[in-house]
């Protein structure tokens, strides 16, 4: 399992780097200087990107970690590692065809640690799932610009 820890430690610095890359660490103005009270405004800022860094870190690694305790567990038969992560997936069958694809993935993290597919292709399907993700939730606003500059990132990384 010494391959499945690599992989997970990766994959965090990898989602360090994409977080740096989307979320806009606030800049401390000239204004603070002269009027200390502002400094509040700063100190709330940062709690909302320390915020946003740790529910993207989650979010990115949320179904890599499910795969990951799945195979240390001794869940590496495909047909029975895609049936337990429907069990943790599948909430609602409104988005039963999102879930799908977040299976596919997931199978194909498995592919990857196994050896048997390349992480090339373990990346294509991982960007395939952000634009489905765009597609069935219909990302708009500050939404969509995330996603975006989030997709352009993940296609760059390839």
């Amino acid at each position: 399992m010494q391959n499945v820890d690599i992989f997970i430690e990766e994959e965090k610095k990898r989602a360090v780097e994409i977080s740096n890359e989307i979320i806009e660490k606030p800049k401390i103005s000239m204004m603070v200087v002269i009027f200390p009270f502002l400094l509040i405004n700063f100190i709330q800022e940062l709690r909302v990107y320390r915020y946003k860094k740790e529910f993207f870190l989650k979010e990115y690694l949320y179904l890599k970690k499910i795969v990951i305790d799945l195979l240390k567990n001794g869940c590496s038969n495909q047909q029975e590692l895609k049936e337990k992560i429907e069990s943790f997936l599948i909430k609602d069958e409104k988005y039963i065809e999102f879930y799908e694809y977040q299976i596919q993935e997931a199978l194909t993290i498995r592919d990857y640690i196994f050896q048997e597919k390349s992480e090339k292709i373990m990346r294509l399907k991982e960007i395939e799932t952000l634009k489905k993700w765009m597609d069935i939730f219909k990302s708009e606003g500050d939404n969509l610009e995330v996603s975006l500059k989030l997709l352009n990132v993940l296609n760059s990384k390839i």
